[in-house]
Parts: C-alpha cells; structure tokens; sequence
C-alpha cells in the first residue's frame, strides 16, 4: 500500500471515531489530523472540508459492506432459517460495522442536513443483499411475488422498529443475548407469516 493510501486510510478511520464521540457538529479536524498522524494541510489535500469527510467516512463504510455481504438462496433450509441468519448478520452489521453511535451521529446530521439525507439515503443502509435474496426466494417458488421494494420495506421497518430506533433514540439498549434472538424470531415470524408461500 502506498503512503498515500495509508494516511488516507488513517484519516478515515481517525475521523470515523472522532464523528462517533462528538458528534458531527463538535469534530475537529485538528483532533482528526492529529489522530491520524497527518499534518491538517495532508488532511485538507485528501479531504476538503468536514462535510466532505463524514460523506466519506459513511461512503466507504458501506461500500465495504455492500462488497462483502451476500445472500445466496438456499435450497436445502427453510426460508425460516435462512431469514433467521440473515437477520442476525444484519443485526451484527448493524451493531459491530456502523455502530449505534455512528448511526446516532448519522441520523442527528440528516435532520440538521436534510440535502444530505437526500444525497445519501439511497446509498447508506443498502438492502440490496436482503433484497436480492427476496427476488431468488420468489423464483424458488417460496415467496408471493409481491413488489420487491415494498417487501423490502416491510421488513427493513421490522427490523429497524426493533433493532434501530429505539437504540438510536435512546429508549432500549443495544439488543443482545436472548433478547436479540426474540427480536429476530419476531421479525422473521412476522415477515413469513404475510409473504411465505410454503416452507420447503
């Protein structure tokens, strides 16, 4: 990796906990600049402006995660097992790779910013993996074939109605233990019930 990549590389990740401890509006570049071991002109040449980094910083975390996450039909399980490990990998995307935190500081800047959420919604939280797991459910025979995007945001709206929003406004704690697991089960209980065809 080239010196140049590495303190890129360092200024997001610098900047991705200087967001999640003060918040959008109270991160400093100086403190990032610092944290990632660059000068703040370094910082400034890679990045612009704070608007421009915490766009970044968001950007990138998802990239990674629409890279790596991928849902393959399974034939050979129920559609209840299948949602089930899908659920618990969202949940721990949710919780380990964004961050409640992270997520918090996310919501707080798209009320401050409403151009922002609109610049970035379509891209921040893809479900595109869940969704294309919905569509090879269908062709299996196993899903009514319903509106995708609706499908979709059923159970993106289960799953953040208790997994997401009352952790992100401070009602419930991070789901965890048992009580995660009655959170799926709930979520995929309910989801199946209007949309499953048969289990196979």
């Amino acid at each position: 990796m080239k010196q140049t990549e590495r303190k890129h590389l360092a200024i997001i990740e610098a900047a991705k906990e200087e967001f999640i401890t003060h918040g959008f509006l109270a991160a400093n570049m100086d403190r990032i600049s610092t944290e990632a071991g660059v000068s703040k002109r370094t910082l400034y040449r890679h990045f612009e402006s704070k608007e421009v980094l915490f766009v970044s910083v968001l950007t990138i975390i998802q990239e990674s995660v629409a890279e790596n996450v991928k849902y393959e039909f399974d034939s050979t399980m129920t559609l209840t097992e299948q949602l089930t490990l899908i659920t618990r990998r969202e949940a721990d995307i949710l919780y380990s790779t964004y961050g409640i935190p992270l997520s918090r500081t996310i919501v707080m800047e798209f009320l401050r910013q409403p151009e922002l959420a609109i610049n970035l919604i379509k891209d921040l939280y893809s479900t595109k993996a869940v969704t294309d797991w919905f569509q090879q459910a269908i062709s299996a025979g196993c899903l009514v074939n319903k509106n995708l995007m609706a499908m979709t945001n059923i159970y993106i709206s289960l799953f953040q109605g208790l997994l997401f929003w009352p952790q992100v406004m401070n009602v419930l704690p991070n789901s965890e233990g048992q009580v995660l697991e009655d959170h799926i089960d709930t979520i995929v209980s309910v989801f199946l019930a209007s949309h499953m065809i048969k289990e196979i």
